[in-house]
């Protein structure tokens, strides 16, 4: 597979992403894409480059049931020009 096609994938995981706040973890998308989370944290950086992607912070349940901000990644929006 191409590194664009990989980008592309990356892009359209975050593009589609049934999250509430519809931003995904390295490790949430590592497993959407079946692909490692290095080569996953490689893609984004990419993407954050271009300004497709951006780094958010968002609450998620931890295992021990408290609420607290993580690293997510989320499409950027952008808005249409009139």
């Amino acid at each position: 597979m191409k590194e664009s096609e990989l980008l592309q994938q990356v892009q359209d995981a975050l593009t589609v992403t049934e999250t509430e706040d519809g931003a995904m973890t390295v490790i949430q998308l590592a497993a959407a894409l079946n692909i490692s989370a290095e080569k996953v944290r490689i893609r984004l950086r990419k993407l954050m480059e271009e300004g497709t992607i951006e780094l958010v912070r968002v609450p998620r349940k931890k295992m021990n049931g408290i609420v607290a901000p993580v690293v997510a990644y989320a499409s950027v929006k952008r808005s249409e020009d009139k």
